[in-house]
């Protein structure tokens, strides 16, 4: 469904999880993503759980030992270990090259150009704020996201039970690795007001925005949405349509923009 949108095809219709004929297909694979990550090397189901662990903490170590070391040309890989950790625990959450620098005892200029270490090798994105409308008191602070939740459990060393925010950046994570599949050049960003209205993400096309909300409930209101209501008075292009992804099988129209829909099916 995702990729109709990017190829700019109409969807008029966005139906019940529940009466899709791959359902039961789609929702293994979204709780083998969920749980295990993304990665190739552990998509095989015939693997057992520590099998797949231990290829994900070999990968974190073979990372760090050796392909962040053939990147960066790093002596001393104790404060990119800390601030990995530091990612891992924040994916999904505002960052600030300062505070960190405070938090972590590492110069600032060293934290931002790790930072970048981590995008440019596909371990995380750096998700920008978006910031076209001057009249209104946005938080300039960019998310980070991590790409793949198997490396965010094998770097903080624990396994199952997802957070809020690690199950907004698996989420957000498949939609950016989607849109590159595609060769989209949509533009990715989230909305923050410092009254506290959120958007987690918006993609920019020419002349309109998709906006998401990313609730890993089971369970979705109009409450859930309210943040996705009136947006076209605030940005600088209409929104073509609004989506509130989370684990509820129904789907929920709140108005003629905004759906709610299994991420799964949206995203499958």
């Amino acid at each position: 469904m995702f990729q109709r949108l990017l190829k700019n095809e109409e969807v008029d219709y966005y139906p019940s999880f529940l009466l899709d004929s791959r359902r039961a297909e789609k929702l293994q694979a979204y709780t083998h993503y969920l749980k295990y990550g993304g990665l190739p090397a552990i998509s095989d189901n015939d693997s057992i759980e520590d099998e797949k662990f231990d290829w994900l903490h070999d990968y974190v170590r073979t990372y760090l030992e050796r392909d962040i070391r053939d990147l960066a040309s790093f002596r001393d890989l104790e404060p990119f270990v800390q601030l990995q950790q530091y990612l891992a625990i924040n994916t999904g959450n505002l960052i600030n090259a300062s505070s960190i620098s405070t938090q972590l005892g590492i110069n600032i200029k060293t934290v931002q150009r790790y930072i970048r270490y981590f995008e440019i090798s596909y371990q995380a994105i750096v998700l920008p704020s978006w910031s076209k409308n001057q009249n209104k008191r946005l938080v300039k602070s960019p998310k980070v996201h991590y790409l793949d939740q198997g490396i965010v459990q094998a770097v903080l060393r624990k396994r199952g039970g997802m957070t809020g925010s690690e199950y907004e950046s698996a989420v957000i994570s498949e939609i950016y690795k989607q849109s590159k599949n595609l060769r989209s050049r949509v533009q990715f960003s989230f909305l923050r007001t410092h009254d506290n209205r959120e958007v987690d993400l918006l993609l920019e096309f020419p002349d309109f925005y998709y906006a998401f909300e990313i609730k890993a409930t089971t369970k979705v209101n109009r409450i859930d949405a309210k943040h996705l209501f009136g947006l076209d008075e605030l940005l600088d292009k209409p929104v073509k349509k609004a989506f509130v992804l989370s684990n509820d099988e129904e789907t929920k129209h709140f108005d003629n923009k905004t759906t709610a829909i299994h991420a799964a099916m949206f995203l499958g």
